[in-house]
């Protein structure tokens, strides 16, 4: 065990922690909230960029960023309040363990996926600025295991991408 695997079991123990203490429901509704927030962003910002228009005599940029943040943070409190509303109920049906317990597993392995992803980037920078020496990559117990989810994930990713970009070729 290395410096690099005390570092990366620190992180996938407070993916773990942060799991059992908010439970999947919460888990879940936090990432759909960050992805649904910055799709809503994105795409619905305009209808509360007209309400500024016509309220405020603002620039069109500080209505845009202002129409685009405000949209963000009301979808994530919404998603995020029914995430909470969700485990209310699960504690009232007695799932509150096992949606603890599934929070556990599905926040270690959320974390594992950013860090696998993050060691893929650091993989490519490695071989230019050489951050952390090869001995010490190749001595962790935890840098390959984790980088893989990483990697299998962003193989999905890009085979969905793939798969949808032929689809719309061929139409």
């Amino acid at each position: 065990m290395n410096f690099l695997d005390i570092i990366l079991g620190i992180l996938l123990i407070w993916g773990l922690y942060k799991g059992i203490k908010n439970g999947l429901l919460i888990e879940l509704a936090s990432l759909v909230a960050l992805i649904a927030g910055i799709y809503a962003a994105i795409h619905f910002s305009y209808i509360i960029g007209n309400y500024l228009t016509e309220k405020w005599q603002w620039d069109q940029s500080t209505i845009n960023i202002s129409s685009s943040i405000l949209t963000f943070i009301v979808v994530v409190l919404i998603i995020n309040l029914v995430g909470k509303l969700l485990t209310k109920v699960a504690k009232a049906v007695m799932l509150g363990t096992l949606n603890r317990l599934a929070g556990a597993i599905f926040g270690t392995l959320k974390v594992a996926i950013i860090i696998g992803a993050l060691l893929i980037f650091l993989d490519k920078a490695n071989n230019n600025l050489e951050i952390v020496k090869q001995e010490t990559i190749e001595s962790s117990a935890l840098y390959n295991p984790v980088k893989r989810i990483g990697e299998l994930v962003f193989a999905y990713v890009m085979e969905e991408t793939n798969t949808e970009t032929n689809t719309t070729d061929t139409l």
